[in-house]
């Protein structure tokens, strides 16, 4: 009933979700999820919505999308890291998940 796929998270700075969303557009992604985020990481703590932010563009927004190749995924990871992240920061990695209905993917 399940079938593999995997999940790709890019978690960026808000001014990039369009460059990111763009990408995996470009890539074949059907669809994604954004979800604001925070939390603490190499260079400072990033506030989450609840707290107050100075720009909205520079809060954190995680972007998940899933694919059902994982192929897919990297060639997204790949564009996303060569097109967004050489003067920005950003973190991405993958995720093995199961998902009920392939063809939405």
């Amino acid at each position: 009933m399940f079938h593999q796929a995997t999940k790709l998270i890019v978690i960026t700075e808000n001014f990039k979700r369009r460059a990111v969303c763009d990408i995996i557009e470009a890539c074949g992604g059907t669809g994604y999820t954004l979800v604001p985020a925070g939390g603490k990481g190499l260079h400072r703590f990033h506030a989450t919505p609840e707290k107050a932010s100075i720009v909205d563009d520079f809060a954190n927004i995680k972007v998940e999308v899933v694919c059902r190749e994982r192929t897919n995924a990297e060639q997204m990871a790949e564009r996303i890291l060569k097109e967004c992240f050489q003067d920005y920061p950003g973190i991405m990695y993958l995720e093995n998940v199961e998902v009920l209905r392939p063809e939405h993917f």
